[in-house]
């Protein structure tokens, strides 16, 4: 079969995402890389250039990769604008792989469920930690019934950015980064728990901790970490909490079940089965990456593979094969697992009040949120502006930003930074 011909959204995670994969992949390669930030643009066809292929479109406008006859695009840029971008892709009849979360907003959630409805193409959501290698094999005992009924699931996803904020945010006053809620990042703690259960959440409200110095200082105008508490689809509860907090990098998942439970090791997990009384078998599954057709043979460790393999299911989805349909998470699946965040948003801010969260598969659900444009960005009119944190919007001395810029430029950037 013909090779798809893929573009790149955004030459930073976008080309990481293509320098493990599209490179020397059997069903797709790379057609073109649109980036915006010049410096890396120019980076960007020197590497093609370097690797001989001067063949790739390295462009500035979304609108010129999109005409160029690719197949599918990799939505990679700021994660607050994927949606925009993602939308006029299905309009032009290519399918999408939105990289991280799918909206900044409930308005835009709908629009892009009628722009997946109305294209017929295939909208893929990367949450690559649901792909993770550990979450394949939580996902097999709990849909196999391993553990009973989940009644309770809790997931964590813990990344101090702060020592990276330059590389991040380029010293950008209103980057999405500076400004964004401190729940919008939820689907790396929220998605593995969805993916390996089947459930979703019907209410949530949230909880957030103030803006540390830490983040003060790199010109952070959010609470530094939050948590969002939910109402499962069947009676039980979750929790899920994400942030900047002073702690060693982590990822880490529990799901406990009327007669059981499991836990995420890296490359395992940790299954306990009630036997009598207190008493409880153990047992360590250790996971491996799934065999699959589109999957390539590879094994570059379970973050890196996590990658491989969600992208693989996108590729196997569009070739028409039920296995890679049955595993991409599509456009309904991937606001199950963002909208809990942005709702919980709305919770902090009105003190801790519950949201109804709503099932976007249902078309008449989707009307009472077709002018739901609340968000944290400053480009929302103030209308619909929320505070960038419990405390309000804090100001920020141009002088922070001023000093990440500098900190910028002692950095070589090339693409595929993260």
């Amino acid at each position: 079969m013909d090779k798809l011909r893929i573009g790149i959204l955004g030459a930073s995670r976008g080309m990481d995402f293509a320098m493990k994969l599209l490179l020397d992949y059997e069903y797709a390669d790379i057609a073109a890389v649109c980036e915006t930030y010049p410096p890396l643009l120019e980076k960007t066809r020197d590497f093609f250039r370097e690797n001989g292929r001067s063949d790739v479109l390295c462009c500035e406008s979304f609108d010129d990769m999109l005409g160029c006859g690719i197949d599918a695009v990799v939505i990679a840029n700021y994660a607050n604008e994927h949606a925009p971008y993602a939308i006029k892709a299905l309009k032009s009849g290519v399918h999408v792989f939105s990289e991280v979360q799918p909206t900044e907003t409930l308005a835009e959630a709908c629009e892009l469920c009628d722009a997946v409805e109305q294209s017929g193409k295939i909208y893929a959501y990367g949450e690559n930690y649901c792909f993770r290698d550990s979450i394949f094999a939580m996902r097999d005992v709990c849909l196999s019934g391993g553990i009973g009924e989940p009644v309770c699931l809790e997931g964590t996803f813990i990344n101090d950015c702060s020592f990276k904020w330059h590389l991040l945010t380029r010293g950008v006053r209103d980057h999405w980064r500076n400004f964004v809620p401190s729940t919008f990042y939820c689907t790396h703690s929220i998605g593995p728990l969805m993916y390996s259960t089947g459930l979703r959440a019907v209410r949530v409200s949230g909880a957030e901790m103030p803006r540390m110095s830490y983040m003060a200082e790199k010109g952070a105008r959010s609470g530094s970490a939050a948590m969002e508490l939910m109402e499962m689809s069947n009676g039980g509860m979750g929790r899920s909490m994400n942030g900047n907090l002073r702690h060693p990098y982590e990822a880490s998942y529990r799901i406990i079940g009327e007669s059981g439970s499991i836990e995420s090791d890296p490359g395992s997990i940790m299954v306990y089965r009630l036997k009598k009384d207190y008493i409880y078998d153990t047992e360590r599954y250790t996971a491996k990456p799934p065999a699959y057709r589109f999957r390539p043979d590879r094994d570059l460790g379970e973050a890196d593979n996590s990658i491989i393999t969600a992208f693989a299911y996108f590729v196997g989805a569009i070739y028409g094969d039920s296995e890679g349909i049955g595993h991409t998470i599509d456009v309904y699946k991937a606001l199950d697992m963002s909208l809990p965040g942005l709702l919980a948003y709305r919770s902090i801010v009105s003190g801790g009040a519950p949201y109804e969260v709503p099932d976007m598969r249902d078309i008449a659900a989707r009307e009472r949120y077709r002018e739901d444009f609340y968000s944290t960005n400053p480009k929302t009119p103030k209308r619909y502006r929320l505070p960038t944190s419990k405390s309000g919007t804090p100001e920020v001395d141009d002088g922070i930003y001023e000093k990440v810029k500098e900190e910028l430029l002692k950095v070589d950037l090339t693409p595929g930074m993260k």
